[in-house]
């Protein structure tokens, strides 16, 4: 931190040439097919390939593990050889992707396009925050890494409408049509950029880890909180219909906008407060809003916590792209994003499962399970502070 904040002012001014919003529309092109296709899954994986419960649900998730497995690897990747050959790779690997859905005959087949596309995703989005970051002020870090990072989640949110009005006008086949055309216009993106703005990679010989000791703490601390939201994920309408609460429709709707406007308003608050301060109550924030959920009973306490919940989980990331930014020698940085935004998504994948199993009627003890992760989270970035 301290050689960076020695080089001269200007010299920030002469590196920021990171192509910023060819790289945000790049990320939010590549999700946005992400989710279009998870949208309409469930029923093309049941009609036309007469897949079972198990096998369209894997359909839909084999995506996200692909994505978990590619992001360290793409980060070493990108590391050794510069992030614009990523970028690149990770858009033709969806296209290649949207291109499988199109001529898959079966299921297996299916399964290889859905890791084709995932795999593509976690690539981009991996290299393309790695380019963001490595021409970023570090008094900015914060503000960036939170503000790009919602290309993923604006994909994500924007990608099941547009799969919806699409499948409606075309049917299955228009929607893997346009997942194939997204990625090839995300790649043209960044094909048209000039080279002269790729981070310089180092050329040292020193070994690079595949998971960096800057990464660790943070990702067990990653893990507890993809635990706690993926308690959202699966059981918050559940909740509000086992307590009879109207707004069942919009509930999630409300979690995403509360989630996307403090992402983008709070983000700054990462570099003015300090990433650590930030990150340790918005961990608290999202204990108090799970645990409220999991005894409330009443409508408008019910939404209070929901955009509570929402608020906390914004800033997780920026906090921890931050804190692992600052940590991370310059050749390790991109693996250690990676393996910090992979943590994440196995937090994602054990805490729907965790919370199934102590569910019951009320659909209320997994939220005291989400609650409790979210207090976890804040140990190991105590005993690192320690």
């Amino acid at each position: 931190m301290s050689a960076s904040v020695s080089l001269p002012p200007d010299a920030y001014r002469a590196r920021a040439a990171a192509p910023y919003w060819p790289l945000w529309v790049t990320c939010f092109l590549g999700y946005a097919a992400m989710g279009m296709t998870i949208q309409v899954m469930p029923a093309y994986a049941h009609q036309q390939m007469g897949a079972a419960a198990f096998g369209a649900g894997l359909a839909v998730t084999i995506g996200s593990l692909a994505a978990m497995l590619a992001r360290p690897i793409a980060g070493r990747l990108a590391d050794q050889h510069g992030p614009r050959g990523i970028v690149l790779a990770g858009s033709v690997l969806g296209v290649a992707g949207g291109i499988g859905h199109l001529l898959s005959i079966d299921l297996p087949t299916l399964i290889v396009a859905r890791l084709l596309l995932g795999a593509g995703e976690g690539a981009l989005f991996t290299a393309a925050i790695a380019w963001v970051l490595a021409d970023t002020d570090p008094t900015q870090r914060g503000r960036i890494a939170g503000q790009f990072g919602a290309s993923m989640w604006c994909g994500l949110a924007g990608g099941p409408v547009l799969g919806a009005a699409v499948l409606w006008i075309s049917g299955f086949r228009g929607v893997w049509i346009i997942a194939s055309l997204l990625p090839a216009l995300a790649w043209l993106l960044i094909v048209r950029t000039p080279r002269g703005i790729d981070p310089t990679v180092p050329t040292d010989r020193a070994p690079r880890s595949w998971l960096p000791r800057a990464a660790q703490l943070p990702g067990a601390s990653n893990i507890a909180a993809g635990i706690s939201y993926g308690t959202i994920a699966a059981f918050l309408v559940p909740r509000f219909d086992s307590l009879q609460l109207p707004g069942q429709q919009l509930v999630l709707a409300v979690f995403g906008l509360s989630f996307i406007t403090c992402r983008f308003i709070g983000s700054a608050w990462v570099d003015r407060f300090g990433a650590r301060r930030v990150l340790l109550t918005s961990f608290l924030i999202e204990a108090v809003a799970l645990g409220g959920l999991a005894v409330n009973v009443t409508t408008a306490l019910a939404f209070q916590c929901v955009i509570l919940a929402g608020a906390g989980l914004s800033l997780l990331y920026p906090c921890l792209a931050t804190l692992v930014s600052e940590a991370t020698p310059t050749r390790e940085r991109a693996t250690a994003l990676g393996a910090v935004t992979s943590a994440w998504d196995l937090g994602v994948a054990f805490g729907g499962p965790l919370g199934g199993l102590v569910a019951g009627a009320t659909n209320a003890p997994p939220f005291v399970v989400g609650a409790v992760a979210a207090l976890c989270a804040m140990l190991p970035l105590m005993i690192r502070r320690h």
